[in-house]
């Protein structure tokens, strides 16, 4: 059985193709080399972008476009990264080529319309200040701009309603001409149409995108790290409080030991190392995790919690203590077995929704990676031993260069 396929069209444009069988269901999207990392001196331009992608192109104003799907039952949205923006749709199969020319239309012959900006950045405003309400999201990401200070993973995706108001119809335009040509963007696809019809209505919805030729400036790579430490008082009843440090970007040979020790250490399970050591022995916290994200030139690594100000010292004092077990005793043979079949279990059945799938062929190709059968995923987890977690924990849980923020109440 072929697991996916790759086709390239004669404008560059990539497609990503794995087929489904016993659905009715075809999902697709677009996935662009371009995120927030990307703005430049516009911070928020990529994410405005996505927003504005839905408000008009040369055919298709915005209650068509919102319409065109949905009459279908058809559902329709788009998300910005760090590094890619990704457009996507879920419709009955017998509707695929409506969507793909929806989102083909959209990617590519968006026009941004001035009045629909003016109320665009409105909706934006108030997606920021819910953020900055949330401490949770919030801390994250100021996390991020602290350990990223000086380069360009550092600001917020939302950008500041500042430098939102600073964006024009001409600002995005430029941003469409640079990133949204063909070669630097990925259509992917899970469906139980054949690949060959699929292939033929791409070509038939993007022959006549006109762009100029492609060149995109190398992204400023990340090299200078130092720690840094920052507490800050807020009005919030809890105390939030998160630290980590730079690691290993998404192409990696030590990424899969380090998704793995992340998984075993404050994953999605109950059973995480944190989850047991803080909420299930002492109580001290209802939220504690941990979590890894790759880029394409550098990765960082986290442990979030939150907690009543009498209990945060004690917390924060548990998790270095987590952390400095996993750097001195290596992994049981039981343990590094158990370790591998969670995390196994949870990557086969998170590739049991075909939309994360297609997902997640668009990030691999569009970022320069291979795509891995689900086969080659888990024989990379397979082989990794209990030296190579342990010689991980150490590189990355190193205390002299972990960076730390609270919030304090």
């Amino acid at each position: 059985m072929i697991d996916f396929q790759i086709h390239t069209l004669k404008n560059g444009l990539r497609i990503a193709y794995k087929q489904a069988f016993n659905t009715a269901v075809t999902h697709l999207g677009y996935t662009i080399n371009g995120g927030a990392r990307d703005d430049a001196a516009l911070p928020g331009i990529a994410h405005c972008f996505e927003h504005m992608l839905f408000k008009g192109t040369q055919k298709r104003n915005a209650l068509n476009i919102i319409n065109r799907l949905e009459v279908v039952g058809g559902e329709m949205n788009a998300f910005t990264t760090k590094e890619i923006t990704v457009l996507y749709a879920s419709v009955v199969s017998e509707y695929t080529e409506r969507a793909l020319d929806l989102l083909s239309d959209l990617t590519f012959n968006s026009i941004f319309p001035e009045k629909e900006l003016s109320k665009e950045k409105k909706v934006i405003t108030e997606e920021i200040n819910m953020y900055l309400d949330t401490p949770e999201e919030n801390i994250y990401d100021e996390f991020q701009e602290m350990v990223f200070k000086g380069h360009s993973l550092a600001p917020n995706i939302l950008g500041t309603i500042e430098s939102l108001n600073k964006i024009s119809t001409n600002d995005l335009r430029k941003f469409h001409q640079v990133y949204y040509h063909p070669k630097n963007v990925v259509l992917s696809i899970s469906t139980n149409l054949p690949f060959q019809q699929i292939i033929d209505w791409a070509e038939k919805h993007t022959e006549n995108i006109q762009f100029k030729a492609f060149k995109i400036d190398e992204r400023q790579q990340f090299k200078n790290y130092r720690a840094k430490h920052k507490t800050k008082e807020t009005e919030h009843v809890q105390c939030h409080a998160i630290l980590g440090n730079t690691c290993f970007k998404h192409s990696s040979k030590e990424r899969f030991p380090m998704m793995l020790l992340n998984n075993l250490l404050g994953g999605p399970g109950m059973n995480s190392r944190l989850t047991l050591a803080i909420r299930e022995k002492h109580g001290y916290t209802y939220n504690v995790e941990s979590g890894y994200s790759a880029f394409s030139d550098t990765g960082l690594f986290h442990c979030y919690l939150s907690t009543d100000k009498k209990y945060l010292d004690k917390s924060v004092a548990l998790v270095y203590k987590e952390l400095q077990k996993l750097k001195e005793k290596k992994l049981s043979t039981l343990q590094l077995h158990q370790a591998k079949t969670q995390l196994k279990g949870q990557i086969v059945l998170a590739e049991e929704s075909r939309m994360n799938l297609m997902l997640l062929m668009g990030k691999s190709l569009a970022q320069g990676q291979e795509l891995e059968t689900l086969a080659e995923v888990l024989h990379k987890l397979d082989a990794i031993t209990s030296d190579e977690i342990q010689t991980i924990a150490n590189k990355v849980f190193n205390f002299d260069k972990m960076s730390y923020l609270a919030y304090v109440s």
